[in-house]
Parts: structure tokens; C-alpha cells; sequence
């Protein structure tokens, strides 16, 4: 009876062996076409953030260039209304002093110097007089400072 045993599992064994099925190449058929799926998603991916970055790009290239227009329009009607107010302010200037004549505009020198005398002296003790004896008084205390610490300090 063991013979039998061993003899039927033996057979049973050797026939498992014998016929095999081969999954793989379905697997690999499977595996191939999820790849080929996945490589497709991530360039249609990868097509769609390309459209979607030159899209954007554009925009703001169109951004600028329509700012850069209106900015360009608004300097030259600001430049325009500009010019016209100068023009304006000059003519009715011109218009006033045409209408004002010569009767309306006097025209009084103004010096800086001082040519009056002071204190009622002949000119000789004029500004510049006064000037030079202030600066001489100013010489002669500094020196007579110096003279008086030197002769401290050689004692």
C-alpha cells in the first residue's frame, strides 16, 4: 500500500510538473500596455503644463505690451495738455504786458553797496574803514595773547 501511495503521488506530481502555464507572457502583455498607458499620460502631461506655460507667457507678454501702449498714450496727452497750458500761460502773459504798456512797468536799481556817509564825516570813515580797524584790534589782542603765554611758560 505504500508503493501505491507513493507510486500515484509520484504520478500526480510529475504530471503538475509536466504542464506548466506560462502567465507571463499575459502579465507582460498587461505590464507592457500600462506602461505604454503611463509614458502617454506623462507626455500628454507634460504637453498640457508646456501649453499651459507658453499660454501664460503670452498672456503676460500681451499684458506689457498693451501697459507699454496706454503708459505711451498717457505720457503724450500728458505731454500734449502740458504744452497747450505753457502755451496758454504765455500768450496771456504776452496779452497783459501788451495791454499793460510801458505806463505800467517802472524799473528801480537796487544796489549793494552803501556809498552814505557815517555819522555825518566826509567818506573817509566809511564800512570798509570801520572793517580794517576791527581787524587790527583783533591782531593786536592775538598777538599780545601769544607774547603773554610764551613769556608765562619761560619763566
Amino acid at each position: 500500500m505504500k508503493k501505491s501511495i507513493f507510486v500515484v503521488s509520484f504520478l500526480i506530481l510529475s504530471l503538475l510538473f509536466s504542464y506548466s502555464f506560462v502567465y507571463a507572457e499575459n502579465a507582460g502583455n498587461t505590464t507592457k500596455g500600462a506602461i505604454q498607458n503611463g509614458v502617454e499620460n506623462v507626455q500628454n502631461a507634460a504637453q498640457d503644463a508646456g501649453n499651459t506655460v507658453q499660454n501664460a507667457v503670452n498672456n503676460i507678454g500681451n499684458g506689457m505690451n498693451n501697459a507699454a501702449e496706454n503708459t505711451d498714450d498717457s505720457m503724450n496727452n500728458a505731454a500734449g495738455d502740458a504744452g497747450n497750458e505753457i502755451k496758454d500761460s504765455a500768450d496771456k502773459t504776452g496779452d497783459n504786458m501788451r495791454n499793460a504798456g510801458n505806463s505800467a512797468f517802472t524799473a528801480t536799481r537796487t544796489a549793494t553797496e552803501d556809498t552814505t556817509n557815517n555819522n555825518g564825516n566826509q567818506g573817509w570813515m566809511n564800512r570798509d574803514m570801520w572793517t580794517w580797524i576791527v581787524v587790527g584790534i583783533i591782531t593786536i589782542v592775538i598777538i599780545a595773547l601769544i607774547w603773554y603765554y610764551a613769556s608765562r611758560n619761560n619763566h
